[in-house]
């Protein structure tokens, strides 16, 4: 994988490095082709052949004017044919190498965001990645594009016009030499003003995209309060910002053309003032000369317009550039050791163990969890209950390895969980989170992803035990039923029990349940209970808030503000915590 944007780059070097030489080429014709025209017109005046028009009258060795043109326009027309030959190769070189280049980093930021840890996603953003992988990679793509086919072909043509243009007239040549000076100041005042609007305009479209993601997921809730106008005026309010900004920018851009051409324009007017004398007294030689001369003026005008274009697009994919860099830079804390170990535990013998465990979000010692001291023993039926934010989920995450302790030690299977081999621990672990995740595909495709090798039948003996299987037989094409995308052509229950059936098709050593049947009706979430309470050597962890899914559980652990306020079985933790006796009073005795 790259670690930076440059490192793409260097993959492509062969094909960013060729394109540009015969970009090369593709010039010095077009550089050639005035000469071509002012020795036509020499000769046709009776001018004596010298340097090009003495290479255009050896293929007229009979001296026939006519001819001479004749002879000019097929010289003309070979070298068109080749220099679009060439055109054809470097456009596709420079199609080559810029989609290479934006596969590579979209590549590598889709796996940078796949390998960080949740507390660095989080920083991040989702809406800031989404903008990322699409616009901002869209952008550098669109840079390297332009540089394989402009960034050296432009300068080449513009110097070797005023080049020309000395040699056939130094007073010309000195008008034109004018020019470039001023379109540079005019592009660089403008660029300078500008540059820094396009780091404020992406941040805009991450706030934006993030505006955009938070309404898709919660609309019903927006719909259900009657905030759809706030909503819409929030919106508003910063598309506005971006679209005033981008507007702005846009504005200044735009007057890099209009001044390019008005100083074009005045340079050409000094010429026909220095010249005027020439242009009237008839010597043709001179009017052949301002021929060619237009014609480089031409070039020039239209090579300073790109480079204006091309330079505006590479600042833009210089910005991007940076924000992409400053992503893949991240260097994730959880990753396997250098020396990574597995372990084994027999039925009954300590699986995890969290030893003084602390843990915060952030780097100011603010611990969320205090203290945290438990085991959890192969086979047995763990259960974790406390209150909303009371950190039943972040200990989930610890022990997926998905956050790391900031303080204290976690062990499984006897084995620091940081020497542990992560790829083995989470194949180990089938996880069934609060949030119930289904991808767009068939039941099947879902179930695959959980284990590659499973057959219909385990399926379907996943999805008994699961309580599922009893809607996804009444489905006319069964397990290859489609889900849509985030499972909304399902009920939440349905999308439960789909992914319960899912991590048990895994045959995980640990069966976590973090809050996984709180759509469920409670005898079906019993039923449940009872189908996975008997597999063998299956660890389960189950996280609820219900009394009554974790009562009969071997062990049950009470949080209450990140801290251990009570651990035992159902009997004892009514007998000695008053918080799980409050819990269980409540949900029980008055419910």
């Amino acid at each position: 994988m790259i670690k930076r944007v440059r490192d793409s780059y260097k993959h492509n070097f062969v094909i960013i490095a060729f394109g540009p030489f015969l970009k090369i080429i593709e010039a010095a014709f077009d550089l050639l082709i005035p000469l071509i025209m002012k020795a036509v017109i020499d000769l046709n005046c009776g001018k004596e052949p010298s340097g090009l028009s003495a290479f255009v009258r050896f293929f007229n060795p009979k001296e026939i004017r006519s001819l001479d043109i004749v002879v000019g326009m097929v010289i003309i027309l070979i070298m068109g044919i080749v220099g679009y030959v060439i055109t054809m190769i470097s456009q596709y070189l420079a199609a080559r190498a810029s989609v290479n280049v934006g596969t590579e980093v979209r590549g590598a930021l889709y796996r940078k965001a796949v390998t960080l840890s949740k507390i660095e996603r989080d920083k991040i953003g989702n809406a800031r990645l989404l903008t990322l992988i699409n616009s901002d990679t869209y952008q550098l793509q669109h840079g390297v594009l332009l540089f394989v086919r402009l960034v050296v072909r432009a300068p080449f043509i513009l110097i070797g016009s005023l080049i020309i243009s000395f040699i056939l007239n130094w007073k010309i040549g000195l008008a034109f030499t004018a020019i470039v000076p001023m379109i540079l100041l005019v592009n660089f005042l403008i660029l300078r003003k500008t540059s820094k609007k396009y780091v404020e305009i992406q941040s805009d479209l991450d706030d934006l995209s993030n505006s955009t993601s938070e309404t898709g997921d919660g609309a019903r809730i927006i719909r259900a309060s009657n905030q759809e106008k706030q909503e819409n005026d929030k919106f508003e309010k910063r598309t506005s910002s971006y679209e005033e900004k981008s507007i702005k920018v846009n504005r200044l851009n735009a007057l890099i053309n209009p001044l390019t051409f008005a100083i074009t324009s005045i340079v050409l007017i000094v010429i026909i003032l220095l010249l005027q004398n020439n242009l009237f007294s008839g010597d043709v030689a001179i009017a052949s000369t301002i021929i060619a001369e237009m014609a480089y003026l031409s070039q020039i005008f239209f090579v300073v317009v790109q480079l204006s274009q091309v330079t505006v697009e590479i600042v833009k994919a210089g910005v991007s550039g940076k924000r992409i860099d400053h992503v893949l830079a991240i260097e994730t804390k959880i990753v396997n050791s250098d020396n990574p170990k597995t372990g084994s535990a027999k039925y009954g013998e300590e699986l995890i163990k969290f030893n003084n465990v602390s843990f915060s979000f952030n780097e100011d010692n603010n611990y969320f969890l205090n203290d945290l001291n438990f085991e959890i023993r192969k086979g047995e039926t763990f259960g974790i209950i406390g209150g909303t934010g009371s950190g039943k989920s972040t200990i989930i995450n610890l022990i997926e390895r998905f956050y790391e302790a900031t303080s204290g030690s976690i062990s499984y299977k006897g084995i620091p969980l940081k020497e542990y081999d992560l790829n083995s621990l989470r194949k180990d672990i089938g996880l069934v989170g609060q949030k119930s995740s289904l991808f767009n595909g068939s039941i099947k495709e879902n179930f695959l992803m959980s284990n590659k090798t499973a057959t219909d039948e385990e399926m379907i003996s996943a999805l008994k035990l699961a309580e599922a299987y009893e809607f996804v037989s009444q489905y006319e094409d069964g397990l290859d039923h489609q889900i849509k995308e985030g499972g909304t052509n399902l009920s939440g229950g349905q999308k439960q029990r789909l992914c319960i059936a899912r991590a048990l098709i895994r045959k995980p050593e640990l069966l976590i349940l973090d809050d996984s049947t709180s759509a469920l009706d409670l005898l079906t979430d019993k039923k449940i209970r009872n189908n996975i309470k008997d597999i063998k050597d299956m660890t389960k962890v189950i996280v609820s808030q219900r009394v009554s899914t974790i009562q009969n559980a071997d062990f049950i652990l009470v949080l209450e503000g990140g801290k251990v306020v009570g651990q035992g079985k159902h009997n004892d933790l009514l007998d000695n915590c008053p918080i799980y006796r409050e819990i269980y009073e409540t949900q029980v005795k008055k419910g």
